[in-house]
């Protein structure tokens, strides 16, 4: 068997982990529900080809809404390497270098040793025994239009060697387009539901 196609293979049964409260829709109707579960697909998705873009037997992406962790959205997608985890559901909280990302707003780059030394580094907490190993860190916001924190895009451990300058600009990109994309559904939301969207606002001023 290709060693390469086994490697981009996901193990994991992803499904959305965290809770599935929304605090910018309150009430959501089906239109609602449509674009929560395109937003889905989208992340599902992205995971699993981020980690091919990149080599690497980690990937995740997590969408938080307004920094609060309680409505995080995250997927994973993991190799054979960590088939032991392929059952690991226990959703992000929101410490640690996960909550020091969404303040930096900037990609960054860290060898194992780098994280670890990391002021913010907790080494998981209270599920150090269960988490998934890492080796090394490569992240980078998913920012809207006007700069806000959405989430975050992480890989761990490169195929081979360590990540690089070039890995950090093509995480950036891809995080442009995971950003374009999910705000592309948002404004499909609002024409369904005859809001204006930021794109007509400025086209009518």
């Amino acid at each position: 068997m290709d060693n390469s196609s086994e490697q981009g293979r996901n193990i994991y049964q992803n499904a959305v982990t965290g809770a599935t409260s929304n605090p910018v829709i309150k009430e959501p109707d089906a239109v609602d529900e449509d674009f929560a579960q395109a937003a889905n697909r989208t992340l599902e998705r992205g995971a699993e080809l981020l980690r091919v873009l990149i080599p690497s037997h980690q990937s995740a992406i997590a969408l938080v809404v307004e920094k609060d962790w309680t409505s995080v959205r995250k997927y994973f997608s993991l190799s054979e390497k960590y088939a032991a985890w392929r059952d690991y559901q226990v959703p992000a909280v929101g410490v640690g270098t996960h909550a020091w990302m969404l303040e930096h707003n900037a990609p960054a780059r860290f060898t194992q040793a780098q994280l670890e030394a990391h002021p913010h580094w907790l080494g998981f907490g209270t599920e150090a025994s269960k988490h998934p190993p890492m080796r090394g860190w490569l992240t980078a916001p998913i920012r809207g239009r006007d700069g806000k924190n959405w989430g975050l895009l992480q890989l761990s451990d490169r195929y081979e060697g360590e990540y690089s300058e070039a890995d950090e600009a093509s995480l950036e990109q891809f995080a442009v387009l995971v950003s374009e994309a999910l705000e592309a559904l948002w404004e499909v939301r609002n024409l369904r539901k005859g809001i204006l969207t930021p794109s007509q606002l400025s086209s009518e001023g």
